[in-house]
């Protein structure tokens, strides 16, 4: 019995896990919480990704073709622009006004907001000075609200995103300090360099004190950037925090060439360091360590003694929200009272973490106490050796650290794929954001600790941004009013920047623009509309016999031919602009341009209106279709060159393909050149061969395609194996290789056809094989090289003869055995 499946999310730490149970109904999903929790999820969307395309009439903008209104710029620049799309997208706006809307405004607000009319997105590379020109100049203006929505997103985005390039910015310059202060060029004594900073422990034992600072500092922009990354993802879309997540992923091998240079200038400076020296450095360092054993003691002690108390708390919480819970269920409260108990449950959840983490606390506090006893106990000259001794073995190991950082960054695109750097980035700011927010909100318990390590780092950025934080309060002014502590950036380096949003400069899929929509109600309502299509379809009748002559020569009539015309009435400007066909037809000179009337033959009236339909919204219902119209649909927009239908049409028959409809489908794909739909077909045809090859359809194929399906029914992917014998490699898979059985068949089949053949006798038989045994010995001796000696040659002999002296098919006959 097949157990149900079960969702489960992951968390940081083993047993963490939250398993829903899953079942699965047509569109519904009902999720499972031990009994406590249910969760009904409803399939809102199944569409496949080339069913949606970016929705503009941005060539009409760019081409200037049927233009009917001039908007004129405060320096006298003009804008030919057509009243048609401008009433789909800003149909509050009077159009038909003299002098047009937006006469008078500056050139980047009128280009941006015909942009934005056009395609319903900003242009690329917008500035922030046009954005807010745009929404200074339009606020007072009715109509133009979505687009000033958009604006203010984009200002909204643009600050966000400097916001991360200036904490990425600010870890760099941080990084290039601590190398500045190893390399002797940021601490303002040109001495302090190469044997000089080994030569003096108190200058070495400063600049590491400093190190620890800077690195303090960049821990703290690195938290920053995960907390805001999680508040702010709920605003942004999907391709805006990919572009973040992709951006952090860029800034890995500069973080790493950075610690590269670091660890570089460590050897060369240890190096230079003799037995002597490594022992006065260590002699200067047993006070240094005993003083940082105490201070970490002191602040371990105080994190258990906090984790205790949030510990404490949250029980307390949990037993009250408990006891309500029970009180609501007994009142009737159903529902409130399970997102009460989901609620509790996730609490739970959360409170197992704080108790693992102060287990976790408690262990290494124990191992800490234990370490500093252990050091304590030794006398001044044993601290000095045992010091001296992991120097040297930190200094032994800095090589080896070098290799692996130079390997990683060689290959950290083939460690690191985008999808595991997208989860891990996603897993990894959640978790510091929710770890930040439980410190923050029991901060009072940490209040001492945390004024301790300020003091300790004594860095204005270190405490302006445990202010951004919300950590420590910020200082008061004499007025008692809060001040805020804006440190000053120094940094010579430039960085890469993150790059414009994008999303936002986008235009959106065809199901989600308003535009499209408003397209559509006007090509349905047939609102002035300026072209018609000419649908001619010619139905013609079988010979009539009529038999008027009561025994007398029959007389029959002509092929009567019967015409239908329908129009449908349509727009030049959106037509043209969506189809590259119809443009040149209307724009050519000839009698389409003149007429403003395009005939169709050839094509049934339905099928032409939704071909137009999807001119006017980008997208069509292709899973109501049947075969027979999808491929008439895909035939009109191959006619046409519409390739985005046409690509729509070639993914949805995919889905129709059958023992009755893959001849045709074969025949369709390979007439229109679609390739993903023709190897699907081939590869239903090659499974169901027995049942398709008979048909009378078969034959009615071309010569060329029976070929292909034979030779793909014969050979079973045999597309895949054509390639160079020497030099590759001839791994198994399951779509390229061969049964034994199907070898033992061809063996057979050639033992019945010899048995047939009584005019060949023995003689000839022998003289047949000497012709071909160079051909056997040729392919015996390829095997042997691959399979080894280890293969008796009678088996060899035998898969070769099946092959038909080829190689690779020998080779994969052998290892399907």
């Amino acid at each position: 019995m097949v157990d149900h499946p079960v969702l489960k999310f992951f968390g940081t730490f083993a047993g963490h896990i939250i398993e829903f149970r899953v079942e699965v109904s047509d569109d519904l999903m009902l999720l499972t919480y031990e009994r406590c929790c249910m969760l009904q999820c409803q399939k809102v969307s199944s569409r496949d990704p080339k069913d949606d395309q970016p929705f503009s009439f941005l060539n009409a903008l760019h081409g200037g073709y049927f233009t009917d209104i001039t908007i004129k710029a405060d320096n006298k620049k003009e804008f030919c622009v057509h009243r048609t799309i401008l009433n789909l997208s800003l149909p509050c706006v009077d159009w038909t006004h003299v002098p047009p809307p937006l006469s008078g405004l500056p050139e980047d607000v009128i280009q941006t907001v015909l942009h934005y009319a056009y395609s319903e997105s900003l242009p690329r590379g917008v500035s922030e000075s046009t954005a807010k020109g745009c929404i200074k100049s339009l606020t007072k203006l009715s109509g133009y609200e979505r687009f000033i929505d958009l604006c203010n997103t984009f200002l909204k985005n643009v600050a966000l995103r400097q916001q991360i390039d200036n904490l990425v910015t600010h870890m760099h310059a941080c990084a290039d300090r601590i190398i500045d202060l190893f390399s002797g060029k940021g601490t303002g004594s040109a001495e302090t360099h190469g044997d000089s900073l080994i030569s003096n422990p108190a200058k070495l034992c400063y600049i590491v004190k400093q190190a620890m600072r800077e690195g303090c500092v960049a821990g703290v922009k690195l938290v920053i950037l995960c907390d805001l990354f999680s508040r702010k993802k709920g605003e942004l879309s999907r391709e805006e925090r990919h572009d973040i997540i992709k951006y952090a992923k860029s800034r890995l091998p500069v973080f790493m060439s950075q610690l590269r240079k670091f660890l570089e200038v460590c050897k060369q400076h240890s190096n230079n360091l003799t037995a002597s020296q490594r022992y006065d450095i260590a002699s200067y360092l047993v006070p240094e360590i005993e003083s940082s054993l105490d201070i970490i003691s002191k602040f371990v002690v105080e994190t258990r003694a906090a984790l205790e108390q949030v510990i404490s708390s949250s029980n307390a919480a949990a037993k009250t929200e408990k006891t309500v819970l029970g009180e609501k269920h007994k009142k009737g409260h159903i529902a409130e009272a399970l997102g009460k108990t989901l609620k509790n449950a996730l609490h739970m959840r959360e409170l197992m973490k704080l108790k693992h983490f102060h287990e976790k606390t408690t262990t290494n506090c124990r191992h800490l106490m234990q370490k500093k006893e252990n050091f304590g106990l030794m006398s001044q000259e044993e601290k000095v050796r045992s010091v001296a001794k992991n120097l040297e073995q930190l200094i032994d190991e800095v090589p080896l650290f070098l290799v692996r950082i130079e390997e990683l960054m060689s290959a950290l695109d083939e460690k690191v794929t985008w999808r595991e750097w997208k989860y891990l980035f996603k897993l990894g700011t959640s978790k510091v954001a929710w770890g930040l927010g439980k410190i923050v909100t029991h901060k009072s318990s940490l209040k001492a600790m945390i004024a301790q390590i300020c003091g300790m780092v004594d860095r204005d950025h270190f405490t302006s941004s445990l202010i951004t934080l919300g950590l420590v309060d910020p200082p008061q002014s004499p007025d008692g009013e809060a001040t805020s502590v804006k440190p000053k950036l120094s940094t010579s380096v430039n960085y890469s920047q993150l790059s414009a949003v994008e999303s936002l400069c986008i235009p959106p899929y065809a199901r989600e623009s308003v535009t499209a929509r408003h397209a559509l109600q006007m090509l349905q309502k047939e609102h002035a509309t300026d072209m018609i299509f000419e649908i001619i379809v010619v139905q013609e009748s079988g010979d009539v016999v009529v038999d008027h002559t009561h025994g007398e020569p029959i007389s029959r009539t002509d092929h009567s031919r019967e015409v239908d015309i329908h129009l449908i009435k349509a727009h030049c400007v959106i037509i043209a602009s969506r189809c590259d066909w119809f443009r040149r037809a209307l724009l050519s000179g000839m009698r389409e341009s003149i007429d403003k009337k395009i005939t169709v033959h050839d094509t049934n009236p339905c099928l032409f209106r939704l071909f137009l339909e999807y001119l006017y919204s980008g997208h069509i219902e292709t899973n109501e279709m049947s075969t027979e119209q999808l491929a008439d649909m895909m035939a009109l927009s191959d006619r046409y060159e519409v390739d985005s239908l046409k690509l729509l049409c070639e993914h949805t028959l995919k889905h129709h393909i059958d023992e009755d409809s893959a001849l045709f489908l074969l025949s369709l794909s390979d007439q229109y050149n679609a390739s993903a739909l023709k190897s699907m077909a081939l590869n239903f045809i090659t499974e169901h061969a027995s049942d398709i090859l008979e048909s009378d359809l078969f034959h009615d194929l071309p010569e060329r395609l029976q070929a292909e399906v034979e030779e793909n029914a014969m050979w079973p992917g045999s597309d895949c194996r054509k390639r160079s014998f020497g030099g590759h490699s001839h791994t198994q898979t399951p779509s390229s290789t061969s049964s034994v059985s199907e070898a033992e068949e061809l063996i057979g089949s050639l033992d019945l056809a010899e048995e047939h053949d009584p005019s060949s006798s023995s003689s000839s038989e022998e003289l047949a094989f000497m012709e071909d045994s160079d051909r056997l010995e040729s392919c015996i001796e390829d095997l042997r090289a691959i399979v080894g000696d280890g293969v008796p040659r009678e088996e060899l002999t035998r898969v070769a003869l099946a092959a038909d002296y080829d190689a690779n098919r020998a080779l994969n006959f052998f290892f399907s055995a």
